[in-house]
């Protein structure tokens, strides 16, 4: 009876069916509240459901009951990393790889958790011995790749640009069942098809590829969603586009004789593999009449800022990358009306800070399926502080100045490969500047770093 219930735990938990395993290793437990398998089960879906700290406590009263089980081990040196614990997530790896040392996931997890703590050399080091070992390993691949891109070793990074960006990126939501034209090699004169199937961030970095692209194919066709559309429309005429990346089988890809396809986070493959490949210029413009518009709507506020503080989705590092709107009062100066940027919902937030009185956060009519309107607004505004969003990447493409805030180990795009950089190889000089955490400190430090180089701008401007 006991094994036919962890038998059955084991299936609900692969399912992901956390409540219904939940509820069963809770019965398991009741009975048997030393067995190992039932305890490891429960640490996994309480990790699954974001309850770390009582994971880490569960793996625990396991391993002091079993010691030699190795997917527990895994799960603990996993849970310990969850918690930035390195050191002792790394132990608990090590362990692992003297019982199994033919086996490449100990030193995969090893060098996953090396690249988020931005030490990219060890990284590769421990990526190399899993892929030694199994040549597929994805963590590996990834952990590899990211930490290349860090670097800037930017050839060697793109040689792992399938692991990436996950296996979703082969899905071709453009084509019509008969289509199976395959991944773009670079070949010359060929019509291909440019996906932007990442976020709005990454699709304006590697949108200036889209230049150098225009000039070695025949026909450059772009799939975009609907709120994308206009942007690239107007910056990249040369090319079709389409707002159809979420609408398969719309029927257009018929309309042309498509050789190839490749996802636009790709493209650095062929056009971005040493530093001199960066232009440092600026590829995109805003509308003008929407500039206008809000030049127009801004005029009534006096001088203006953009805010951003929180990062967006919780796969692309949302909690190292934001910020409490309290914390960046040091940048918050009277006379100044600022404007948030942030697409999250930080209505609770902003008006708890303007019932304080002080400088005003106002939340603008952007519209949001058109994002050519959030360009206008952007280039609109005198000055913009920001974490690490799409903000920061429209301020680069547009050429722009722009302050941002930086985690202590930003994602390999924030120039971390640089010590001590400011800058970001992919914009102009000067446009995106880095206030960087430094290790161990907290925000305040990099927040007022922004606070005094602002305060020196805004008394050249008032000179001038």
């Amino acid at each position: 009876m006991l094994e036919a219930k962890l038998r059955k735990a084991r299936q609900l938990v692969a399912r992901e069916d956390f409540h219904n395993s939940w509820l069963l290793i809770q019965d398991i437990l009741n009975e048997n509240p030393e067995r190992p398998e039932a305890l490891f089960l429960a640490g996994v879906v309480l990790r699954q459901q974001n309850y770390v700290g009582m994971a880490l406590t569960v793996f625990r009263r396991a391993l002091a009951i079993e010691q030699n089980q190795i997917q527990l081990w895994m799960h603990y040196g996993a849970t310990l990393h969850d918690l930035c614990r390195y050191d002792e997530a790394r132990d608990a790896f090590l362990h692992v790889s003297k019982i199994i040392p033919d086996d490449p996931m100990p030193w995969a997890n090893l060098a996953a958790g090396y690249v988020q703590q931005g030490k990219a050399r060890e990284c590769i080091e421990y990526a190399d011995k899993a892929l030694a070992i199994d040549p597929e390993s994805t963590i590996a691949h990834v952990s590899k790749g990211f930490a290349c891109l860090a670097l800037g070793r930017w050839t060697e990074a793109w040689k792992h640009k399938n692991h990436l960006y996950g296996n979703q990126l082969e899905i071709r939501v453009y084509n019509d069942p008969e289509h199976e034209e395959p991944e773009w090699d670079g070949a010359p004169d060929k019509t291909v098809v440019v996906q932007c199937d990442q976020g709005l961030g990454d699709q304006i970095m590697f949108a200036q590829c889209l230049n150098d692209m225009n000039k070695v194919c025949k026909k450059v066709i772009i799939e975009t969603s609907e709120r994308m559309a206009p942007l690239l429309k107007r910056n990249f005429p040369f090319a079709d586009v389409h707002a159809t990346l979420k609408k398969a089988g719309q029927g257009w890809s018929k309309d042309y004789q498509i050789d190839a396809h490749i996802h636009i986070s790709f493209l650095g493959k062929f056009f971005r593999n040493k530093d001199s490949d960066f232009p440092r210029k600026p590829y995109i413009t805003p509308a003008p009449n929407l500039v206008a518009k809000w030049r127009d709507w801004l005029s009534k506020y006096g001088r203006t800022c953009g805010l951003s503080w929180k990062g967006g989705v919780p796969h692309t590092q949302r909690h190292l990358r934001s910020i409490d709107l309290e914390d960046l009062s040091p940048v918050m100066k009277p006379g100044v009306t600022y404007i948030d940027l942030s697409y999250n919902d930080n209505d609770r937030e902003v008006a708890m800070w303007n019932l304080k009185g002080g400088p005003q956060i106002i939340k603008p009519p952007i519209n949001e399926k058109n994002y050519d309107d959030t360009v206008a607004l952007i280039s609109a505004l005198d000055d913009v502080v920001t974490v690490t969003t799409t903000a920061a990447h429209v301020c680069g493409a547009l050429g722009r100045h722009a302050y941002v805030l930086t985690p202590s180990v930003a994602q390999w795009r924030y120039a971390y490969h640089y010590e001590g950089g400011t800058q970001m190889i992919w914009y102009p000089e000067g446009s995106v500047v880095l206030y960087r955490q430094k290790h161990g400190e907290e925000w305040s430090a990099a927040i007022k770093r922004v606070a005094k180089d602002m305060e020196k701008v805004s008394k050249l401007r008032m000179a001038a």
